[in-house]
């Protein structure tokens, strides 16, 4: 009456309109929650031992004089790694390693102990690894397939695809692994084939006859504890 509107069960007409701000702050957190779902299990965090691992580096020869030479054997010790581990969603696990390039050494008894420090001073040298410019290479996977599970025996065959930084460019390879876990401990090996070239390097010459193979191998096997059991050896 007299342009004054009646209640409406103690409120008014305005107030059961028009929900108040609370009210829309609420549901939409309800709403929010609700498609959010149950949160993800933490991934278990593993650390490399570089001690008990290895990484090979296998160069063959090329040229018209290739049956003179041999394959060069390079140690690449692991400075330091790290890996993530999704027990629900294998795929969805990250895999992080490190090289000091200074590092990088022929393995011992593999090449003629006279020749080993023109060889070492080539590969450190800028055509190769450029040592002086680049201090680190750095492997990161990007993506991991699984081929075959067995987890009831933990063991897994993987394919990762990773990003590899060297001398200050990235490159995408593909790196095959077998993977074994036995309680806190994780075993990856395997061996990749890769060709210098397409990793930015040149093969080097010798007198432009002898050369290093475009093609080559890394083997590895590669072995990381969880973190928490490396925490509690110390």
């Amino acid at each position: 009456m007299n342009g004054v509107r009646k209640p409406v069960n103690g409120l008014s007409r305005r107030t059961t309109g028009r929900p108040r701000p609370w009210r829309l702050e609420f549901g939409a957190a309800v709403l929010l929650l609700a498609q959010a779902g149950p949160a993800a299990a933490e991934p278990e965090v593993f650390v490399v031992d570089p001690a008990s691992s290895r990484v090979r580096i296998h160069l063959g020869r090329a040229g018209l004089l290739s049956f003179m030479g041999h394959e060069h054997e390079i140690d690449a010790p692991i400075a330091e790694g790290r890996v993530e581990v999704d027990p629900a969603d294998p795929a969805r696990s990250l895999v992080d390693l490190r090289w000091q390039t200074a590092l990088l050494a022929i393995v011992p008894g593999t090449e003629p102990e006279k020749d080993v420090p023109e060889v070492e001073e080539r590969m450190r040298g800028p055509e190769v690894l450029d040592v002086a410019q680049h201090e680190r290479i750095r492997f990161w996977s990007f993506e991991i397939e699984v081929e075959e599970a067995d987890p009831a025996a933990g063991r897994w065959r993987l394919r990762l695809r990773g990003g590899l930084e060297l001398k200050g460019s990235r490159h995408t390879v593909e790196i095959p692994v077998e993977v074994h876990r036995q309680g806190g401990e994780l075993v990856a090996t395997g061996e990749a084939n890769l060709r210098l070239r397409d990793l930015g390097v040149e093969p080097p010459s010798v007198a432009s006859v002898v050369k290093v193979s475009n093609d080559f191998r890394v083997t590895f096997d590669v072995r990381s504890r969880r973190a928490q059991a490396v925490v509690e050896s110390r």
